[in-house]
């Protein structure tokens, strides 16, 4: 083991001293004009790598200092936890690239973040160092953003500098992580008949007034809901009308407007075995019929392949969110039971029922027919249940059997 350096500290030699040794370096046989050194002190040390690196510290005490950051240093190489914060001098826009190359993504996530990134994150500070980021900049940052756009925007936002900078952490490019202990802005609660899922009479109503092609796939919802990625991604060899059960198997998301299938929805809980009560048989029985699907089984990296969908859009293509909603809004608003309003943050206007609610209104009809919740999560494709009770029951084997003979014997009862 080489033996410790023994003038580590060291006086760094500067030209504005007049000491001895400052004299005979740079202006040699010249008579020194001061008895001490005024340069730097210089401390050396290797860091975890083995590479050798030096600081210099000036002012009063500074062979004091340099002395004391030795040790520190000394201590977080060997305990592991030395920070180079020179690795930090980077800024945000050359560390987004590293940090993207890490993500274990789905496409459709990987289209949100980009979005965040360009519009929020990277325009405050993309020119940033990572070391300079702090505490109250990020602070001042969520704050201004409040102000502009809604809670559920400022929480992506911040979420992706938060990852951004925890991956930095543990990089030791950075000492600390500036986003811990930052509080976001609570969203503000809804209103509670907004909160409440809409009823059956009010769901049929809404489909009286939307086109005949849809209403199969309406009722199937409301008999199994399913999300909306499921219901449009179902296919032909999921469907068995003899058993009368359903097999969600993936989904449909979009990236940049296309769509895609997805094997594995929402997650691994989404992929489950849903049963058919006879209401939805009869209405996926008369809807097949008249519009055949293919029972091929193909791989979802093969492509969409419209023709084994069993709902589709009218032209006989893959039914998109956008069209849909163009048509709901209008039956929604026909049917008497659409309601507006505008949000005072975001100032945009949203509209009362979503497509989506007819999941939580099938939701609570298992709750009011009686059904475990263990069973309502597992048919629903939970991972895990709302609040407390989920957390201490068990589905039971039967669970399929059950809810379906509770929405066929149950009835449509009104939920309100």
């Amino acid at each position: 083991m080489p033996a410790k350096a023994r003038n580590n500290p060291r006086q760094v030699r500067v030209k504005s001293c007049g000491c001895r040794q400052c004299t005979e370096k740079f202006r040699p046989g010249s008579a020194p004009t001061r008895k001490d050194c005024t340069g730097p002190w210089q401390a050396r040390y290797r860091d975890p790598a083995g590479n050798q690196r030096a600081k210099n510290f000036s002012g009063e005490r500074a062979k004091k200092k340099a002395e004391a950051f030795l040790d520190k240093v000394r201590d977080q190489v060997r305990s592991g936890s030395f920070v180079d914060l020179d690795r930090g001098q980077i800024t945000l826009d050359e560390w987004q690239p590293k940090w993207w190359a890490t993500l274990r993504i789905g496409d459709n996530t990987r289209e949100t973040i980009t979005s965040v990134w360009s519009r929020h994150v990277q325009p405050r500070f993309g020119r940033w160092t990572l070391v300079s980021i702090g505490h109250l900049d990020v602070e001042a940052w969520v704050a201004a953003m409040s102000s502009k756009v809604g809670p559920a925007t400022v929480e992506k936002a911040f979420q992706m500098l938060d990852r951004m900078l925890a991956a930095a952490v543990r990089d030791r490019r950075i000492a600390h992580n500036p986003c811990d202990g930052v509080r976001l802005p609570k969203g503000r609660s809804k209103h509670p008949d907004d909160l409440m899922p809409p009823t059956y009479d009010q769901l049929a109503a809404i489909r009286e007034h939307m086109p005949a092609h849809f209403h199969a796939m309406l009722i199937v919802a409301e008999e199994t809901g399913l999300r909306w990625g499921e219901l449009v991604g179902l296919r032909r060899c999921n469907v068995d009308l003899e058993g009368g059960t359903l097999q969600v198997r993936e989904t449909v998301i979009q990236v940049h407007g296309v769509p895609q299938r997805k094997p594995y929805p929402k997650s691994l809980a989404g992929s489950r075995t849903v049963p058919l009560s006879a209401r939805a048989l009869v209405a996926l029985k008369a809807h097949l019929q008249e519009h055949p699907a293919s029972g091929a089984r193909t791989a979802p990296s093969s492509g969409m392949h419209a023709e084994e969908l069993v709902f589709r859009g009218r032209r006989g293509g893959v039914l998109g969110r956008s069209n849909f909603w163009r048509l709901w809004v209008p039956a929604a608003e026909a049917a008497g039971v659409a309601r507006k309003v505008t949000n005072p943050l975001t100032k945009r206007v949203e509209c009362w029922p979503h497509f989506h609610d007819i999941r939580h209104a099938f939701a609570s009809r298992l709750h009011s027919l009686g059904i475990p919740e263990a069973d309502a999560q597992k048919i629903l494709g939970h991972e895990r249940g709302a609040k407390v009770t989920w957390l201490y029951t068990h589905a039971s084997a039967t669970s399929v059997t059950s809810v379906r003979a509770a929405l066929d014997g149950g009835g449509l009862r009104v939920v309100s």
